[in-house]
């Protein structure tokens, strides 16, 4: 296991936007990400939904970390933080949230199309997802991205999970999303099949989306998401992922830093 990025994985992420990671957790992290998704799904939080509704396969929750032990542990200390800190080219590290996704056997929900960043509060260019299997994944269940779709910093308009619909509040000067599906040939789609142990990395405008789970067996995923040195709060209109904390958000402008969106990685920790 290494934590050392070499040259051809930080080129590769600042090109493509996306980063596959082979390795890069211990079989004792993955357990701990693998108990926190256990107490998770048996603790749903109350941000906890089915994607696909009534058939309730296809379940995510998301900002759990404060209550689930093993979601601590794991941005505080694990390899993510280090990672993200080598890839961003930062001098600190935020942690934002977790989200947990589940698509047990037989799923025929896919995962639609979108960017992450546009859900988010924040602004600036350091920001990336950290997608984390615990199970193994081929290539046909994997997350998928579109190659240097990061680059022109272009913003799509968020869409619900469940029916794709636009949502009442985002900015209406970002751009509709392109119909990816409609014409794949078009676009430069990347993808790898995975194994515990191994991490997807990418930037936070990079676009990315999954097809169901075919299998018998659950496909389980802890996504968690870090910002460095230039970002931002942006209280946005519409809904945010993460909301806001009730008590000691920062404002509209000012760094991250609070007991919400801790720093975990270098600077000054909150």
């Amino acid at each position: 296991m290494s934590l050392t990025l070499n040259v051809e994985q930080m080129d590769t992420f600042r090109k493509d936007g996306v980063v596959c990671l082979r390795n890069v957790f211990s079989p004792d992290w993955v357990g701990l990400v693998e108990r926190g998704i256990a107490r998770n799904l048996a603790e749903p939080g109350p941000f906890a939904n089915y994607a696909d509704g009534d058939k309730k396969q296809f379940f995510q929750d998301a900002n759990n970390w404060q209550r689930i032990p093993e979601f601590e542990e794991f941005a505080r200390h694990s390899p993510a933080r280090l990672l993200a800190a080598q890839l961003l080219r930062s001098s600190k590290i935020n942690f934002l949230h977790d989200h947990t996704l589940v698509k047990r056997g037989g799923t025929s929900k896919a995962t639609q199309w979108h960017q992450d960043q546009p859900y988010s509060p924040v602004d600036g260019w350091q920001f990336c997802t950290i997608w984390m299997p615990v199970d193994p994944v081929p290539r046909d269940a994997v997350l998928e991205f579109v190659a240097g779709s990061h680059s022109d910093n272009r913003w799509y308009r968020p869409q619900r999970f469940i029916d794709g619909s636009l949502r009442e509040g985002d900015d209406p000067s970002w751009e509709l999303l392109p119909d990816i599906e409609a014409d794949r040939a078009a676009h430069n789609i990347v993808a790898w099949a995975v194994m515990p142990g191994d991490a997807l990395v990418f930037h936070g405008l990079t676009l990315h989306g999954a097809p169901g789970n075919p299998y018998d067996t659950a496909r389980r995923v802890l996504t968690t998401r870090w910002t460095g040195d230039d970002a931002r709060m942006n209280i946005r209109k519409g809904k945010l992922s993460p909301p806001l904390p009730e008590v000691g958000a920062p404002a509209h402008g000012a760094v991250l830093d609070c007991d919400a969106f801790p720093v975990v990685w270098g600077g000054v920790k909150a």
